[in-house]
């Protein structure tokens, strides 16, 4: 499946989503470091959701992959004459993307979250009842919504 590495967590002056991508940054002597010439901030490769806490808890600047647009399913308008069907594949990018974009949610609220997850440790705000990455049950934290 064709991929990409975005660049996540990025505290610099951007009003937007970092426009870097792994491949363009500079090479460090670490591996899975890279050095973004934007920022001037080292970017860590995640791989695991466990790099991805620790890194991003230290404020730094993350990278994780995700699948590339061309591997999501087609979004039709309207009521195709043939019902359209996801591949498998499809199926398997579609998931992996809301998946990616519950772990986006979670690290903006990094510093403002009192509870994490039990299940996969991503940080949930108190009102919400089921986590954005996992899914799992947690009802909410009324104390601290």
């Amino acid at each position: 499946m064709k991929t990409k590495r975005t660049i996540r967590n990025c505290k610099s002056e951007f009003r937007f989503q970092c426009p870097m991508i792994w491949e363009s940054l500079g090479i460090t002597s670490e591996e899975n470091v890279r050095f973004c010439p934007e920022c001037k901030e080292k970017v860590y490769f995640c791989v695991t959701d466990g790099d991805t806490l620790l890194h991003a808890k230290a404020g730094h600047c993350i990278a994780r992959e995700l699948p590339d647009e061309k591997e999501l399913p087609k979004i039709v308008l309207g009521k195709p004459k043939i019902p359209i069907t996801n591949s498998p594949d499809q199926e398997k990018a579609r998931e992996w993307n809301s998946r990616e974009k519950g772990v986006d949610d979670s690290l903006e609220n990094i510093n403002d979250s009192s509870r994490s997850c039990p299940e996969c440790g991503y940080p949930a705000p108190g009102w919400r009842k089921t986590c954005r990455v996992c899914g799992f049950e947690m009802g909410r934290d009324i104390e601290n919504a």
